[in-house]
């Protein structure tokens, strides 16, 4: 099992408001690996026209094909909160020290 290193992830909002990230995970195969990355309680809150970036070590994907999967919701006013929604990326071959961006549109 070989790691990718020191790889950089970027989350974009370009939704029309707010957004709650509430998961982040990349394709090992044919499994799906949460990446643990978000706050304390699981979850980013993020404004419209906002990133968050994070450089982690990918367990399993080193030099090999796989995809992003990133689950939010839509800010709906007050404390509503939206359905959750996924991205999937393209598949690309994850390697040392490269960077990703996962645009949310939906």
């Amino acid at each position: 099992m070989t790691t990718c290193g020191n790889f950089k992830i970027t989350v974009k909002n370009s939704c029309d408001g707010e957004i709650k990230v509430k998961k982040f995970e990349y394709k090992d195969g044919s499994n799906w690996k949460t990446e643990n990355m978000l706050g304390i309680d699981g979850i980013q809150e993020l404004e419209k026209d906002h990133a968050l970036t994070w450089t982690r070590d990918l367990g399993g994907i080193g030099n090999e094909s796989t995809q992003f999967r990133v689950t939010y919701s839509h800010h709906l006013g007050g404390t509503k909160w939206g359905g959750d929604i996924s991205a999937v990326t393209g598949t690309f071959v994850a390697r040392d020290n490269e960077s990703r961006t996962v645009t949310l549109t939906q």
